[in-house]
């Protein structure tokens, strides 16, 4: 166990966890998040800075040695901080972004964003097809909104949600597109010729059919 704790050590920058949480927030949450939602302003914090309700076993590939390094932990992706967390002797930390290639959450696979608006991009997207000239990912993000508290008069609540943004990735420069609102410009970016077009069924902007279409321009 020492030496597992001497490798995290060496590899990871730790992230200062929290022993107690105050207010709303379970143990998993840092002080800093509290420092910054508990205010005389606010006294409720409701919903969830990770994604995944549970931490699941992830394997992590990255490029901390010539031929790569491949990690086997239980991670989470904390969608505040925008870090994949990782748990090593009970302790949580992370890896910076430039070391990972990809990372297998269950059955969900991730990649660092390597292209975009730095205002705007975050730092992982989730690889939902791949295609010949494109791919097709979402990119997860929270929202934060001030609510009226019910309970007392003048106080606000933080509520938290997960959202998702669907995107085209271009192979060649990891660049982001967001999806064209008109389907014969998503056809005509795709390249997809008419028996192609008649194998999708419905909508092509419904997740389902979007993955249809980016692989069936992909083979």
């Amino acid at each position: 166990m020492k030496n597992i704790s001497l490798i995290a050590f060496l590899l990871f920058t730790n992230f200062i966890f929290a022993q107690t949480a105050i207010g709303a927030f379970s143990t998993r949450e840092y002080h800093n998040v509290e420092n910054l939602y508990y205010s005389e302003y606010t006294n409720e914090v409701t919903g969830d800075l990770y994604l995944f309700e549970d931490w699941k076993k992830c394997v992590v590939n990255t490029n901390l040695k010539e031929d790569g390094l491949t990690l086997n932990l239980v991670c989470n992706y904390n969608l505040f901080t925008d870090q994949f967390e990782m748990k090593i002797d009970n302790e949580i930390h992370y890896l910076k972004k430039e070391n990972i290639v990809s990372i297998w959450n269950g059955q969900n696979f991730f990649k660092p964003v390597s292209n975009g608006e730095e205002e705007e991009t975050r730092n992982y997207l989730e690889l939902l097809a791949t295609g010949n000239k494109f791919d097709l990912a979402t990119v997860h993000y929270l929202k934060i909104k001030d609510v009226p508290n019910k309970k007392a008069l003048g106080i606000f609540k933080k509520r938290i949600s997960k959202h998702n943004k669907l995107f085209l990735v271009d192979k060649t420069t990891g660049e982001l597109m967001e999806i064209p609102k008109s389907q014969r410009k998503i056809y005509k970016l795709l390249d997809l010729n008419k028996d192609e077009i008649k194998k999708i069924p419905g909508n092509i902007k419904r997740t389902e059919n979007l993955i249809e279409a980016v692989e069936l321009a992909g083979i």
